[in-house]
């Protein structure tokens, strides 16, 4: 089983509302981030899940139930499926 995600055991009350991936972004984005990857990174991490058939509805991840939005950002996370 992939490790959890460092920031999604906060956000499970996020379940219960109607995301979008537009608003995960947003949300992920205004989100402080002390370990944040860079832009650079960030860009590359969400290319690579975008492309993804793992990716549901442009933002949960299959394999481990995350927002890929506030996944990828952290430079200490890693992808479930072990592409980046």
């Amino acid at each position: 089983m992939p490790d959890p995600c460092p920031v999604c055991e906060n956000k499970k009350d996020l379940a219960s509302m109607e995301m979008t991936p537009e608003l995960v972004e947003e949300m992920a984005a205004a989100e402080p981030v002390a370990d944040f990857c860079g832009e650079v990174e960030l860009a590359r991490r969400l290319s690579i899940c975008g492309a993804c058939p793992r990716l549901l509805n442009g933002m949960t991840c299959a394999e481990c139930g995350c927002f890929v939005q506030f996944r990828a950002r952290h430079a200490t996370a890693h992808c479930a499926n072990g592409l980046w």
